[in-house]
């Protein structure tokens, strides 16, 4: 039997867009999903982790007439009308009728587990980071342990550390907010996925871009990476866009509902016993001039090394990268306009004309990236 689940990113809903989101919703409901999931973030940037905004969230939802299950982003954890994080949880909680903010939940011949972000005004880094405690982490790693033989689809608003889908160098890369616990062992959601092949699916959103990129759908063994776009005007290249998966215990067909259009269209197909996977529709998008992703990591001799981490300059940026894997992790520095970088035995310089205009240092991370102490916003940011 064929099962039909619709998956969708950040919504920030605003009354002012009300109509995109009811056609949206019409769309959906077109489709007769047995189920829906979103992926957190769900109120407008006027009014981010609000009780209202979870209103919004939880109506949006409930109109698309199917049950649904939905988490924590980030930034559903600013809300000003709350003192602490544990508020602003608490409040959640309640609006979705959830004892926490994490789940696992059956989907038929599949387990869904949703993940949240629960930190905010205690970030360590930056506000921003979406980050999780360590007791749901090891509450991750039980369910898992539990059902090991059970195909497993993971919600989670960031994507994890490793996992090759599309991170925007100018904004989440540079801030330190790419990946779930961006600053904190990150590479330890790619060990919980290699020890647990039964995972087949991991969606993500926060970049607020469509599925037409090469990197947004992307493949480690039996998983697939899966972004997921936006429905209303938040988009940051025009497509608005959700996806669908049809799928039973053989295996999935993945896809995307495409709300400019409203045509539905299919993207991958994978089956689980022979562990093969076919792209079904070509990639047409390419970097903009503002939101585009890292380069790829330097090899040969333009190959700039220092310890665990390797440097490139892209567009005016040093990025910085993990030597052991070539995954990027954050931005040393921007505004460096044409560059060339060199190492002085522990230090990076960054050279330019000749002159050494600036120099970075591994700081207590172990990285060059600067650390992003937390800042009160008296405005939410759109990171």
């Amino acid at each position: 039997m064929k099962h039909t689940l619709a998956v969708l990113g950040d919504l920030h809903y605003e009354v002012a867009q009300e109509a995109r989101f009811v056609r949206a919703q019409q769309q959906l409901r077109d489709h007769r999903p047995d189920a829906v999931v979103q992926l957190g973030d769900h109120g407008g940037y006027s009014h981010c982790g609000s009780w209202r905004s979870f209103m919004e969230g939880r109506d949006f939802l409930a109109g698309i007439d199917a049950p649904f299950h939905t988490l924590i982003g980030n930034h559903d954890m600013e809300g000003a009308e709350y003192q602490s994080d544990a508020e602003s949880i608490a409040a959640w909680c309640a609006a979705f009728g959830q004892q926490r903010p994490y789940c696992a939940f059956d989907l038929g011949p599949a387990l869904g587990i949703c993940l949240s972000a629960q930190r905010y005004r205690s970030n360590v880094h930056f506000h921003h980071e979406v980050h999780l405690e360590e007791a749901q982490i090891e509450w991750f790693r039980a369910v898992l342990a539990d059902n090991r033989h059970r195909p497993t689809f993971v919600f989670s608003h960031a994507p994890i550390w490793g996992s090759g889908l599309r991170v925007l160098l100018s904004v989440h890369l540079k801030l330190g907010n790419s990946y779930l616990n961006h600053a904190d062992r990150p590479a330890r959601f790619l060990q919980i996925l290699d020890e647990n092949p039964q995972i087949k699916l991991w969606f993500s959103a926060h970049n607020h871009l469509g599925h037409g990129y090469p990197d947004s759908v992307t493949r480690r063994g039996q998983c697939a990476f899966v972004h997921t776009g936006v429905v209303g005007d938040v988009t940051r290249d025009g497509h608005r866009q959700s996806r669908w998966i049809e799928y039973d215990d053989a295996g999935y067909v993945l896809g995307t509902v495409d709300h400019n259009s409203a045509e539905r269209r299919e993207n991958f197909a994978f089956d689980y016993r022979s562990g093969k996977g076919e792209y079904l529709s070509p990639c047409t998008d390419g970097d903009g001039p503002e939101h585009f992703a890292p380069p790829a990591c330097p090899a040969g001799s333009a190959r700039c090394e220092i310890g665990g981490s390797v440097f490139a300059v892209c567009r005016g940026m040093v990025v910085e990268f993990d030597a052991a894997s070539g995954h990027p992790v954050g931005v040393v520095a921007e505004g460096i306009g044409e560059a060339e970088l060199r190492r002085e035995r522990d230090e990076l310089q960054i050279v330019a004309a000749g002159h050494i205009v600036r120099t970075a240092r591994a700081g207590r991370t172990g990285r060059f990236s600067p650390v992003f102490e937390p800042v009160r916003h008296e405005q939410p940011n759109s990171a």
